[in-house]
């Protein structure tokens, strides 16, 4: 499987620095000793969404390298026809 785009990798960077600001939110917030229970809550809860957010990410550049390179060439033509999903939205 090739590496995650350089674009993709700056955005999950992003997002993975706002939840460690976050995390920093709520342990700011917890009540005298409930950190902990409330930062494993949290990291429960927002680390699930962002390690689906990364899978989802790295599965759809996988589908349009899959799409890219299994597209077979026009008979008639240099260019490669559209994949037969490409024009569903």
């Amino acid at each position: 499987m090739p590496p995650i785009s350089p674009t993709s990798r700056e955005s999950l960077t992003e997002k993975f620095h706002a939840l460690l600001d976050e995390c920093d939110i709520v342990a700011d917030h917890a009540l005298f000793g409930q950190t902990f229970d409330d930062l494993e809550n949290f990291f429960l809860i927002q680390g699930r969404t962002f390690l689906r957010e990364v899978l989802q990410e790295k599965l759809q550049e996988r589908i349009e390298q899959t799409e890219v390179n299994d597209t077979p060439p026009c008979r008639d033509c240099k260019k490669k026809r559209p994949s037969p999903t490409s024009n569903r939205k």
